[in-house]
């Protein structure tokens, strides 16, 4: 086992050209420092918060399961032969609505849409409204969503309309419901200048409120719902509303017990970061803020609620890397093999508080670098996902995105610059080369490069 201290400033990521000026090297210096001398790289970053960063860190992209089936019917023309999607054709009456629930991050299953409604509506003959429920967590993906809205309002605009809109964690708000049974609330004909605003403001699609784009789509009985639920949505009370009309109820994947569904949706995460340590017998120690500990442990378990009896959580505490000494008592007087240290600038909304808190873990950053290379630890510094949000700076409000890229440095006796190379990669091959270098049988690591002769040779010249 050899030790190694992965230290993540969660929040803190690659500045986008839109983004004020937070990051310098008058800042930092030490972690500047570190760039200069050590392995260095940028890693992609989807995640826009906390929870979804430590999901992406700890389980691998699996295959997409019944999403490739869907795609697989689509291609041989077969997608008409699900029964279920059969039921909801057959089931919607001359006199009724069918309305589907889409759940959207991006424009990438839209052609799952479009094929959906073909199936359904193959005459073209049935009423169709389409809600929007966004969950996706930048405000960079507005554009995709605006994208969605005008290829549906074109290509299937004699029979399909898009009624509401609304962000995941604002479904279960009265507003909801009041837009939805008796359509009132904000009516926005023209959407791109509801998304316009929201943009300006940063909202996040997955926390906008409902606004109406067409109205004509009040819930009646016997009308159809379906839900294309790619991802996970809370809506109990808005969804528990239902069960008080007449309905026909059918989602894409399970939803709510007793309501038919298409496709079985593939839950098979692989190996999580828990299910690796513990099949390698790694020790960690993950030092975090007490009200994180139990999302952390969450996620790492591969999103199972149990508890892993190779981590071990604490709280962070910044005296315990303020000296030399406290820092190889922590490493070398406690049984564990890796050790991840999470700081995080994501709640503050003060430049100077942002500012000092970087500058604080930067100098916790120059005690451990030096620790590290005095007794032989790895040392990275990365982050798991860039913060995106306003911030003020005196009067001044001004916005941060360090959204997208975060950067990655790898500090080790064994791989020097003149050798070595970082990869690009996802957080999650973070992830792996943190736990192959404690444990060479882990076999897992795609950061760490060894360059070759021509590499060597054009490396000569930066």
């Amino acid at each position: 086992m050899r030790k190694t201290i992965l230290l993540l400033i969660n929040g803190f990521g690659i500045e986008r050209k839109d983004s004020t000026e937070v990051y310098s090297s008058k800042l930092m210096p030490n972690f500047d420092a570190m760039m200069k001398n050590y392995l260095f790289t940028n890693l992609a970053s989807t995640a826009g918060d906390y929870n979804n960063a430590y999901r992406m860190f700890s389980i691998p992209e699996v295959s997409k399961g019944s999403e490739d089936e869907i795609d697989n019917l689509i291609f041989d023309k077969k997608l008409g032969e699900n029964p279920n999607l059969q039921a909801v054709r057959d089931n919607i009456g001359t006199e009724n609505k069918l309305h589907i629930f889409y759940i959207i991050e991006n424009a990438n299953k839209l052609h799952h849409f479009k094929e959906f409604v073909s199936v359904i509506n193959p005459n073209k003959d049935k009423k169709v409204f389409v809600h929007l429920i966004l969950t996706a967590t930048s405000t960079a993906s507005y554009d995709a969503i605006i994208k969605v809205i005008s290829k549906i309002s074109f290509e299937l605009s004699d029979y399909c309309k898009i009624g509401m809109v609304v962000g995941r964690n604002r479904i279960n708000d009265d507003d909801v419901r009041r837009a939805f049974y008796r359509e009132q609330g904000e009516h926005w004909n023209e959407s791109t200048k509801k998304f316009e605003i929201l943009k300006k403001e940063i909202v996040n699609p997955e926390d906008a409120g409902v606004f109406i784009i067409t109205g004509g789509f009040a819930l009646k009985e016997n009308d159809s719902v379906l839900f294309m639920n790619y991802d996970e949505v809370q809506m109990d009370v808005f969804y528990n509303d239902f069960t008080k009309m007449p309905l026909k109820l059918y989602s894409i994947y399970p939803f709510k017990d007793n309501m038919p569904y298409s496709f079985k949706k593939n839950k098979d995460v692989g190996n999580s970061f828990a299910s690796t340590v513990e099949n390698y017998g790694i020790k960690i120690l993950h030092m975090t803020t007490p009200e994180r500990i139990n999302d952390v442990n969450y996620y790492l378990n591969g999103m199972e609620k149990k508890k892993s009896p190779n981590i071990t959580f604490a709280v962070n505490d910044k005296s315990l890397f303020s000296s030399k000494e406290s820092i190889i008592k922590l490493i070398d007087g406690n049984n564990f093999d890796g050790f991840i240290l999470d700081f995080y600038i994501g709640g503050m909304n003060r430049m100077e508080n942002i500012k000092k808190e970087l500058t604080d873990i930067d100098n916790i950053i120059k005690n451990i670098s030096e620790t590290a290379k005095e007794k032989d630890y790895t040392f990275i510094v990365s982050s798991l996902y860039g913060i995106h949000l306003p911030v003020t700076e005196g009067v001044i409000q001004k916005v941060i995105n360090f959204s997208g890229k975060v950067p990655c440095i790898f500090q080790s006796n064994l791989f020097n610059k003149q050798e070595y190379s970082l990869n690009s990669a996802n957080t999650y091959a973070l992830e792996q080369t943190f736990l192959t270098n404690i444990n060479d049988e882990v076999k897992a690591n795609k950061l760490v490069h060894k360059l070759t002769s021509l590499e060597k040779m054009l490396n000569k010249g930066k």
